[in-house]
């Protein structure tokens, strides 16, 4: 005997919930944020370049874990204000990504700011909650990736 479907309201929508979140803790970001003109989108994104950089965009898509198309459409930004630059890498089929001396320093004046957002929401949920709902995140990551 199969158990009846779910009886489910639109209210009880779980991407719904989640986007409703991040568009919370993203508020809190941007407001930190402000005083460099960077998204939090772009401040990540800023942050891997340079880290890993030069990298390339496909490399960049799998550490992100976004599509192409939202990664051309936040880097847009980055490389026409010239904190990204694209180069040619060994195989001329494929572009690099790098961060500019001024990437880098706008990556190193908004770094105090996005702590202070991390600090304001880490302490907004509360040690448990953060661990908690970090822990959850990467583990219906994993099992959403197998879809």
């Amino acid at each position: 005997m199969s158990n009846p479907p779910l009886r489910l309201s639109p209210t009880e929508c779980t991407c719904f919930r989640v986007r409703g979140a991040a568009r919370r803790v993203t508020q809190i970001y941007s407001r930190h944020l402000a005083p460099t003109g960077l998204k939090i989108s772009q401040f990540s994104l800023l942050g891997f370049v340079s880290a890993e950089g030069p990298v390339s965009i496909g490399r960049l898509s799998d550490l992100l874990a976004t599509d192409r198309t939202t990664l051309t459409r936040n880097l847009n930004p980055l490389l026409k204000s010239g904190l990204v630059e694209r180069s040619v890498s060994d195989d001329k089929r494929r572009h690099e990504l790098a961060a500019t001396l001024a990437g880098r320093a706008m990556f190193k004046r908004a770094l105090p700011l996005w702590a202070a957002a991390e600090q304001e929401v880490r302490t907004a949920m509360g040690a448990k909650l953060t661990s908690d709902l970090h822990g959850a995140l990467e583990r219906s990551m994993e099992k959403l990736a197998t879809l």
